[in-house]
């Protein structure tokens, strides 16, 4: 679907404008026609409507749904609570035929009529469900490579399953998979499903709405999140509002926060300053810095490995347990010794000596069920440490008996002929000299 009606809702165009202009760029950028279409209200909000009128709540859901229906279009919206609201009002009154026909005559009035014949669908279900993981990707002109994304759903993207029917209420992964999509690293965390608690606000509970906002914020902060990304427009109110209230008050919390569209508009080459992220209460500055950082820790890593498969081997960590050397020796942690390079620690691996612990027994690639196994890695770390100057003494002094002979070890022949073995041939150590001499003087 791309021709379709769009909703901004209330909060998005009044209070977070920056959010409206980053979400038009991605549908300019994935090449969708949208249209604004006059006479509608808030969609509305169910706690402040609904408390007091459910009838008011349904007439006005199904007003706002029969403009569009009248212009032969689907609707998309941005918000959560809209996406909510119409979806409960469309299951709603798909069986409740007497509710739906007193609404219609109310509706005759200002000659309009709803049928729920529409689709209804939230910004990230278009972007997730109709243009798909794979067209995101192929759109990322600056990929999040190595940053640590987190996600927030909101509920109402959600729940309740019945009326919603979109990812799973519970366990949902279709937004990460759009982050993954975009080269960073999804961090999961223990509060991800808890709601912002920003409802609470709206019934004059303060206290417990910045209580909901700690706790989550906290749980990111220890998680090491570089952001956090959200799809509705009152949990970026409680998590980057609230957050900024929080900081007023001398709470150590930092955790900038991104609206879906934001970061696709940031990886899709759109500048800060258009999208304009300087209007956030709390700076996205720090993740700005540490993205550039990233990129040149990429290119770094970059010029000795394929770093597509090497975050694909730090996200999984499923042979965790499988090395030989961590059943002796549990100081040796290999998967954290990948999560240190793509992390940009490349010196502080070569300069530890962990890497030297590494057998090159292949059973992690073995295991691997992606075929990547660590050894390669390793092997190519081992280079880089003895070229860096930083390797064990005793390989550097093999290296250079090889170098002057050629070979490794010289047979006993005592032990030989005591066990009537022949001498063996002449070795050729003199020539490989020669040739390993000639290429080392060519180098240099």
């Amino acid at each position: 679907m791309k021709d379709f009606a769009v909703f901004w809702g209330c909060t998005i165009p009044a209070r977070f404008p920056f959010i409206e202009k980053a979400t038009r760029l991605v549908f300019d950028d994935l090449g969708a026609k949208i249209h604004e279409l006059e006479g509608h209200t808030c969609c509305p909000e169910g706690v402040l409507v609904k408390a007091n009128d459910e009838n008011a709540f349904y007439t006005a859901a199904a007003r706002n749904l029969a403009i569009i229906e009248g212009a032969g279009l689907d609707v998309v919206t941005p918000c959560n609570g809209c996406y909510s609201t119409f979806k409960e009002a469309y299951s709603h009154l798909a069986t409740d035929w007497r509710t739906k026909e007193a609404i219609n005559e109310r509706l005759a009035a200002e000659d309009l009529h709803y049928d729920g014949n529409l689709k209804i669908e939230h910004f990230a279900e278009w972007v997730a469900d109709d243009m798909g993981a794979g067209l995101v990707a192929s759109k990322i002109t600056k990929p999040f490579w190595g940053m640590r994304i987190a996600v927030h759903y909101g509920c109402h993207l959600l729940r309740p399953q019945p009326a919603i029917r979109w990812d799973d209420p519970m366990h949902p992964h279709k937004v990460e998979d759009l982050i993954a999509a975009m080269g960073a690293r999804v961090v999961d965390y223990a509060t991800k499903m808890q709601c912002c608690g920003g409802a609470l606000d709206r019934v004059g509970e303060r206290d417990g709405s910045l209580a909901f906002a700690r706790r989550k914020l906290s749980d990111l902060m220890r998680n090491e999140v570089d952001a956090l990304v959200v799809v509705c427009p009152s949990c970026f109110q409680q998590f980057d509002l609230n957050q900024a209230a929080l900081q007023r008050a001398k709470e150590d919390i930092n955790v900038p926060v991104f609206f879906l569209s934001e970061l696709m508009a940031l990886g899709m080459g759109h500048s800060p300053e258009e999208i304009g992220l300087d209007m956030h209460r709390v700076s996205v500055q720090p993740f700005l810095d540490k993205w550039v950082e990233r990129e040149a820790d990429k290119a770094r890593l970059a010029a000795h490995f394929d770093v597509s498969l090497l975050a694909k081997c730090a996200s999984c960590t499923a042979c965790k347990d499988d090395c030989p050397v961590c059943k002796v020796d549990p100081t040796f942690q290999p998967t954290e010794i990948i999560a240190d390079l793509v992390a940009g620690n490349i010196d502080k691996v070569l300069a530890e000596g962990q890497l030297w612990k590494c057998l090159e027994c292949y059973t992690c690639q073995e295991l691997c069920h992606s075929k990547i196994g660590m050894a390669d890695t390793f092997r190519k770390l081992k280079e880089l440490a003895m070229a860096a100057g930083s390797g064990p003494e005793s390989v550097s002094a093999a290296y250079g008996e090889f170098l002057k002979t050629g070979v490794l070890g010289k047979p006993r022949e005592s032990a030989r002929k005591k066990l009537g073995l022949s001498p063996l041939p002449k070795t050729g150590g003199d020539a490989v000299t020669r040739l390993l001499t000639d290429d080392v003087e060519g180098v240099e």
